[in-house]
Parts: structure tokens; C-alpha cells; sequence
């Protein structure tokens, strides 16, 4: 120690605990000041137990135990702690809890406060003003139906708040108010109010997500950070990027909003030029592919978690380029799965062959199987149905590694589109669960060249 005092002293220094005490995040997501709470969880784990009545997650309240009889302090009703340690400091392993090192436990104060800063000043960034309504004052102030108030925060993906807790500022205010007016004035039904917010919390939040942990992983890879030292320089570099971040996500949506309705204007007319009725069921035409990385699943048990990320990557990535650069869209991805649609069997045939060609060519990732099909499907909110898709995933079942394979009625549609580009390697009939006897052909390259991805 080189601050003058004895290692108890500094130990139990209460200026300095209360100092390190952390921010709490709390049930809507929000921090406030005052109440210590434990390391911030892991991504995907719960944010917070926190209810907006005070009682957490396990039903204990401010001034009560819970069931088990622990109380607020941690310890249960034998005395013992959730670190295990009775009321004597005893740990179950026999050591005395007063050993503690006191540098250790200033380290752990000083990172707290750390956090609780870059926390707090985040929050500052991000909520642009205090929080001075209620759920019951925002719906009079907006002259909104309250229960319009608690849909939307529940479509955001937030927990419930009670109705006259203070915590929404006069962005939310304003948001929430703007959206509701819609269904106020007959523009839009409630059921549509539910599905936008829905939508606008679930993408916002993943993109949130990706973001962060896109700063977390340059943290760790460029300058060797831990886990934990990442995601805390994330906390201070949030404030630097998040004008160019908020005007990005702009750009990029509106840009994507332009592409999706140039893609349905022409649908539109293409229908009214060839006198086509489409089917009121499956109204859409689209080739429709899923591909998988083969034998992930024993690769998985053999490799770290950070080299299982990478592995993951690498495969989203370059599976999300050649997409891009062939004229589809991903629809999503599941760990080492990945679904795409395009326009045109041709380019979902082309599509298809070059994600297996680009993964057997990059180091460190296991081949790669395709099943394409071409059909009618329905679209909602981003994802597509019908028997189209399942027979899609079906053949990617039933795919070798490193295959493409299609059904024969896809292959016809792929050589009539484009001649001599794309060629049978082999046919098979398969019997496909839910579906029945397919005739299943392997695809494979012509004279068409290969998508390049022109870097």
C-alpha cells in the first residue's frame, strides 16, 4: 500500500466502498444510483431481477426473505452467504473470510466505481434527459390510452413496469406518444402498433447487440484484453461512435427500404404484364437455400469458446457476402446454419454452388452442404413459409458434404433460366420426412463463373 494506511483500514474504508458501490440496472433497463448489484451478466443471460415493485426475479422484496430464507444481506437462514461463508466468515472450505487480501479487495472496489462511471455516463449520452414520468403520466401527457403505453414497452422487449414508477423521459415520451397517435387517429389498428414496436425492439436490440460486441472483439484481438477489460472499454468508446452509428443505422435503413420496395413495385408489375393470378396461399415466387457446416457439432467439443466464435464468424461472414454480391438476402442464421432466398432459380442456383465453393477454400472451416429449391412461399415479418421451404431444408438433410443438391423440378427451372450454366452431377430418389418420395438431383457447375466478391 502507498497511500498511508494499513491494508484493514483501507480494507473496510467505507468512503471507498460506497465510492465502488455500482450502478443498479434496473427492470426497464435503466440505472440508477445507490444500490450495489453484482458484475453485469453475460450477453443473453437476464439483465436484471429487479421488479419495478422492488422484488426480484426469486420473489423478495426490499424488507423480506425469499423462500429459501435468505434475506437481503445473502445470507440464508443457517447464516450461510451465497459465496458459501457462514456468519462466522467461515467458508466451506475452512478459511477465514477476514483474510481476505486487501489489495484484492480495493482492486475489485476500483473496478466497481469504474463501471458505475462509464455506466452512468453512457446512459447520460444515451437517454438525452432525466426520467420524470410515470407510465400512468406519460399516457396523460401524450392524451394516449395507457394501455397503449404498456404494449410498446412490452413489444421493445422490456420487463413490465409498474404504473406509476418514474422512469421514462421525454424521448420515450415522445416515441411512445408518436406511434400511439397513430392508432389514436385510425391510421394504423392496435395489432399493427404491437407488431412494429415488436419489430423495431427485436432488430434495435440485435443490432445493439452487435454493435457492442463488435468493439468487445476488436478490444480483445488488436490490443489482448480480457473479457472483462473489453467489455468495459466498450462502455467508454459507446459516447465516441454513437453519432455515426445512429446516423448509419438511418442510412442504412432507409436504403434498405428503397431496395425492398423497388423489389415489390416490380413483382407488381411483372403480374400485371404477364396476366399472372398468384397463388393467395403462397403468393411469392423464390428460391429459397439452407446451408450448414458439416460435423459442427463434433468440430464444437474439440475447440475453445473464442475459437468456436471465430469458426462462426468466418462462416456468417463469407456466407452473408456471396449472398449480398449474388442478389439475395439472408433471412437468418442459426449457429452454423445459415437460410437465404433469391429472385431467380439461376441465381439461387449460383448462389448456392458458391457458398460451397468459397467454404471449401477457407482454412479451418469444415465443408459445407446446400439444398436449394425453387416455389411459391409466403412471407411474414421477414421470414418465409410453406412447402417450398420445407422441401429446401429437406434436401440440405440429405445433401453430402460439400454438395449442392436440388429437387428435379428446381433443376428444370434452373436450365431453362440458363442453359448449360449450371449441370446434373447425379440423381437419386430420397423419401423426405413430412413430404414423401423426392427426386433429389446434385448440382453442379457449367459454364456460369463464379460470384466474385470483387475485393
Amino acid at each position: 500500500m502507498d497511500d498511508g494506511r494499513t491494508v484493514d483500514e483501507a480494507t473496510v474504508d467505507d468512503a471507498v466502498i460506497e465510492a465502488a458501490t455500482v450502478v443498479d440496472v434496473t427492470a426497464d433497463g435503466s440505472v440508477t444510483d445507490g444500490e450495489p448489484t453484482p458484475p453485469a451478466p453475460d450477453e443473453g443471460d437476464p439483465v436484471d431481477g429487479s421488479g419495478a415493485d422492488g422484488s426480484d426475479f426469486e420473489g423478495r422484496s426490499a424488507d423480506e426473505s425469499d423462500a429459501e430464507g435468505r434475506s437481503d444481506d445473502g445470507s440464508d437462514a443457517e447464516g450461510r452467504s451465497d459465496d458459501g461463508s457462514d456468519a462466522e466468515g467461515r467458508s466451506d472450505d475452512g478459511s477465514d473470510a477476514e483474510g481476505i487480501d486487501g489489495d484484492a479487495a480495493l482492486e475489485l472496489n476500483r473496478r466497481f466505481a469504474e463501471v458505475r462511471r462509464a455506466i452512468g455516463a453512457l446512459e447520460k449520452v444515451l437517454l438525452q434527459g432525466p426520467r420524470h414520468y410515470s407510465r400512468r403520466e406519460l399516457a396523460e401527457e401524450q392524451g394516449v390510452p395507457e394501455r397503449l403505453t404498456a404494449v410498446y414497452w412490452r413489444s421493445m422487449g422490456f420487463t413490465a413496469v409498474d404504473p406509476d414508477t418514474i422512469v421514462f423521459t421525454e424521448d420515450d415520451a415522445d416515441a411512445i406518444g408518436d406511434l400511439a397517435a397513430l392508432v389514436e387517429n385510425g391510421e394504423i389498428s392496435e395489432r399493427t402498433f404491437a407488431t412494429v414496436s415488436r419489430g423495431l425492439g427485436y432488430h434495435m436490440g440485435r443490432l445493439a447487440m452487435w454493435l457492442t460486441e463488435a468493439l468487445v472483439d476488436e478490444a480483445k484481438a488488436d490490443q489482448g484484453m480480457t473479457d472483462a477489460q473489453a467489455r468495459q472499454h466498450m462502455l467508454e468508446q459507446i459516447p465516441r461512435f454513437l453519432e455515426i452509428f445512429e446516423d448509419q443505422t438511418l442510412y442504412v435503413f432507409r436504403r434498405q427500404l428503397a431496395a425492398y420496395a423497388a423489389r415489390a413495385g416490380s413483382e407488381v408489375l411483372h403480374m400485371a404484364a404477364t396476366e399472372q393470378d398468384p397463388d393467395e396461399l403462397f403468393p411469392l415466387q423464390r428460391a429459397v437455400g439452407f446451408a450448414d457446416l458439416v460435423q459442427f457439432t463434433r468440430l464444437s467439443q474439440s475447440l475453445s469458446g473464442s475459437e468456436l466464435a471465430h469458426v462462426i464468424g468466418d462462416f456468417e461472414a463469407i456466407c452473408r457476402d456471396i449472398v449480398s454480391v449474388g442478389g439475395g438476402r439472408v433471412v437468418k442464421t442459426v449457429g452454423d446454419e445459415i437460410m437465404f432466398l433469391a429472385d431467380t432459380p439461376e441465381d439461387g442456383a449460383q448462389i448456392a454452388l458458391s457458398l460451397s465453393e468459397a467454404i471449401a477454400a477457407e482454412p479451418g472451416l469444415p465443408d459445407v452442404r446446400v439444398g436449394l429449391a425453387w416455389g411459391s412461399m409466403f412471407s411474414r415479418y421477414g421470414d418465409v413459409f410453406g412447402p417450398t421451404v420445407n422441401l429446401a431444408a429437406r434436401l440440405e438433410g440429405v445433401a453430402e458434404p460439400g454438395a449442392v443438391v436440388v429437387d428435379a423440378d428446381t433443376q428444370q427451372a434452373i436450365e431453362a433460366a440458363l442453359p448449360g450454366s449450371f449441370v446434373e452431377l447425379a440423381r437419386s430418389v430420397h423419401e423426405l420426412h413430412g413430404i414423401g418420395d423426392v427426386e433429389a438431383v446434385k448440382l453442379g457447375r457449367g459454364d456460369a463463373a463464379p460470384l466474385s466478391l470483387g475485393l
